[in-house]
């Protein structure tokens, strides 16, 4: 099912079985100056992805930017050549950098800011509100809070 008002742009593939809800923009040029005028990798959305609304997916540059099966709550963007693995949830206005890579299983809470080039393991917890930079040091099972985020 997509909303009327989303705003799908043609370099986006979209599997069976995904949601994407209203006034969602999906596609479209990443914002990397460097890049701008230069043709996008697009998007690829994968089956049982549920995209809830005013959700922006910016297309990939250098290979598809990819939702994999990822629950995006309202008000989220995921970054150009991000990655976002299967069964992972990621809360309202989270914000996640390009070149990111967000392994399955992991929770992001609301408003926590995801720094671009950035690796999340499988299976991690990321509070609400925290920030996660080049130096937070993240492992598989652990749940990290505040800013710069921190292991609790």
């Amino acid at each position: 099912m997509i909303h009327p008002t989303a705003i799908i742009y043609p370099n986006v593939t979209i599997e069976d079985n995904v949601y994407i809800g209203a006034y969602c923009i999906i596609g479209a040029p990443a914002e990397n100056i460097s890049t701008w005028d230069k043709e996008g990798k697009g998007v690829i959305i994968k089956q049982g992805s549920i995209i809830t609304g005013h959700v922006t997916i910016d297309s990939g540059v250098e290979r598809p930017t990819t939702i994999d099966g990822t629950f995006i709550m309202k008000g989220v963007h995921i970054g150009h050549d991000s990655f976002t693995g299967r069964n992972t949830t990621i809360a309202p206005h989270a914000l996640v950098g390009g070149y990111c890579v967000i392994g399955n299983d992991t929770k992001i809470g609301m408003g926590a800011i995801i720094r671009n080039r950035k690796e999340l393991p499988n299976n991690i917890t990321i509070g609400m509100g925290a920030i996660v930079t080049r130096a937070c040091e993240l492992w598989e099972g652990g749940t990290f809070v505040g800013s710069p985020a921190a292991h609790i």
